[in-house]
């Protein structure tokens, strides 16, 4: 004859089950607050923007001015604190305040309304029934960096010299337009054509300057780090 033998169920301690309670609790409780904090962070994002449209619609141009003061402002700092320009001495350079207020002033006064008229003019008068199509983001991305670049870049060699006291009409910015202009946009043209496509794929016009300048600060790290790598073929060269 076969015996069976039948084993008793293990019967778990009580302090054993209040553990496993306590930390599905934790980790409820833990994934409820990511949850709550990234619905928070959504909630100031959306009205972020909704009172930057609102605001936009009211005055659209003191916006995009101001806008740009503001981007032109962080870029400045955020290309200054990745510089690593060093005094005679050898020491690091600390932020220079005058160069900062310099290029807010630049977005505030002249960036911010010129590039709102040209985006604005883009937006109206190349292919308007199609606006986000292919064809329509490629002829924008074109004219943007063909014509407007090379304008930008020019107002901004002018700002420079006008504010360090360098007599325009001498000479001095077609020296500094021979000798910069060209290496200036063979940079830009590796940067901006890719960011300018899901701008004007994606980006609402309302939106494009406040996006720009988003990107601005991008664009001044990649202009810190095409100079690292330029004063380190210049070390490897010496």
């Amino acid at each position: 004859m076969t015996t069976l033998t039948v084993t008793a169920p293990r019967v778990l301690s009580t302090s054993y089950v209040n553990r496993g309670r306590h930390r599905a609790r934790v980790r409820t409780a833990q994934g409820s607050t990511r949850g709550k904090g990234s619905a928070r962070e959504i909630r100031c994002a959306a009205g972020f923007i909704e009172s930057y449209e609102t605001a936009l619609q009211a005055s659209p141009l003191l916006v995009k001015s101001t806008t740009s003061l503001v981007g032109f402002l962080v870029a400045d700092l955020v290309a200054q604190g990745l510089s690593s320009s060093r005094s005679e001495d050898g020491e690091r350079l600390g932020i220079d305040l005058g160069r900062c207020g310099r290029n807010a002033i630049f977005g505030g006064s002249i960036y911010g309304p010129i590039s709102g008229a040209w985006y604005g003019a883009l937006d109206q008068y190349v292919l308007p029934e199609d606006p986000t199509s292919a064809l329509a983001v490629a002829a924008k991305v074109a004219a943007d960096q063909v014509a407007w670049a090379p304008v930008l870049v020019t107002m901004l060699f002018a700002w420079d010299l006008a504010w360090n006291g360098d007599d325009l009409t001498g000479g001095g910015l077609q020296k500094k337009l021979g000798a910069d202009l060209l290496d200036t946009l063979k940079v830009n043209w590796s940067f901006w054509p890719v960011f300018h496509v899901l701008n004007f794929r994606f980006v609402s016009p309302g939106d494009r300057i406040l996006y720009i300048n988003a990107v601005q600060v991008l664009y001044n790290v990649f202009l810190c780090y095409k100079a690292s790598e330029r004063e380190s073929d210049d070390d490897g060269k010496t």
